[in-house]
């Protein structure tokens, strides 16, 4: 079965703290409490009492009218109270705490004058242990209500997360076992093979039995064969669909069920995450390309005019160069004209 995480355990606390678990009889099995060892404290004394109910912010609980924690509580309903739950772990080992109440009520229980119903309000956030006790218990039948018919395929990944050794088990039938190979189990039901012929089978009363080695239990299924059809190819082998009796349905068999979804949508979830941070990342590495690429274009564009303010400029400076040559040219033959000129004037004059 899987761990708890702090994340879940907030999750939880969050989602639940206001749900309330009556203790029947089949729920203090299913939460493995020890109803002997469930203590009411209050001013310096300690006397059992029965827990009735508990959410994870209050709980109620009968005491006797003439016991001493009745009479402490009446007396000073302000004074601060403890009560103390007691569970079995998976070991068997017990798991024991208090959680500080204030008194909220007292009302005599079912009319009675001899017991009274005494309210509990929670101090504060109560400790870890019990989150996950009483916030387990509600996502199973939660789950169970809701997901009661969603098939876990039987292989090798999700036999060990199941905590089932192998496929192979046995099932009653009428009375008479049979071995048969587990191919999918649900909440509600599972379908199995096993050698027998489709129409002595069906609507047959069943008690599917499997191990879970993580716990070291085992567990009887009752229900009934809904629907059974040959195997493919065989006339021997048939594929039988069971229904649960929902009222018989062991709690352990449904918190292995549970742990199995949970954690299964737990991993979606990551590799959905796992997957658009890929995606983020390929999306972010094709942006940086394409900036890259414009910063590149962008650069070649800023030489491209560079290079033509060059030419440009060179142009330039080539034209005024020429045009400097030109006039440089130009005026050694001007000068002789001029000397020509003066030299004839003076031969007129002589004349």
């Amino acid at each position: 079965m899987s761990v708890t995480t702090s994340h879940q355990i907030s999750r939880y606390y969050d989602y639940f703290r206001d749900k309330e678990i009556v203790f029947t009889k089949a729920n203090l099995k299913s939460l493995r409490i020890d109803p002997r060892q469930i203590y009411l404290k209050c001013n310096g004394g300690q006397w059992p009492c029965i827990i009735n109910s508990s959410s994870l912010q209050q709980a109620k609980v009968i005491i006797g009218t003439s016991s001493g924690a009745y009479g402490a509580i009446t007396k000073n309903k302000n004074a601060p109270v403890s009560l103390r739950y007691s569970f079995f772990d998976s070991n068997n080992e017990p798991i024991q705490f208090f959680v500080t109440c204030s008194v909220g009520g007292v009302e005599p229980y079912q009319g009675s004058s001899e017991l009274a119903m005494v309210t509990l309000l929670f101090s504060q956030r109560p400790p870890d242990d019990l989150i996950v006790k009483i916030g387990e218990f509600i996502e199973v039948n939660q789950n169970f209500q809701n997901r009661k018919e969603e098939r876990i395929g039987i292989n090798k990944n999700s036999l060990r997360e199941l905590g089932i050794p192998k496929e192979e088990s046995y099932i009653f039938i009428t009375g008479v076992p049979r071995k048969c190979i587990l191919k999918d189990i649900s909440f509600g039901g599972a379908c199995i093979m096993l050698v027998g012929i489709p129409k002595f089978l069906e609507n047959k009363s069943i008690d599917l039995r499997l191990f879970f080695s993580d716990t070291n239990e085992k567990i009887a299924l009752k229900g009934l064969i809904k629907s059974a059809d040959f195997l493919p190819g065989r006339k021997d082998i048939s594929i039988v669909h069971i229904e649960y009796d929902v009222d018989e349905i062991p709690m352990s068999y449904k918190f292995h069920i549970n742990s199995y979804i949970t954690s299964y949508q737990k991993q979606l979830i990551e590799n959905q995450l796992n997957n658009q941070a890929a995606q983020q990342k390929v999306n972010q590495a094709a942006a940086a390309k394409v900036a890259q690429a414009v910063q590149a274009a962008q650069a070649s564009q800023a030489a491209a005019a560079a290079s033509q303010t060059k030419i440009g400029q060179n142009l330039a400076t080539a034209q005024t160069a020429a045009k400097t040559t030109n006039a440089t040219a130009s005026a050694p033959a001007a000068a002789p004209a001029k000397a020509e000129e003066s030299k004839s004037e003076t031969t007129q004059k002589t004349e």
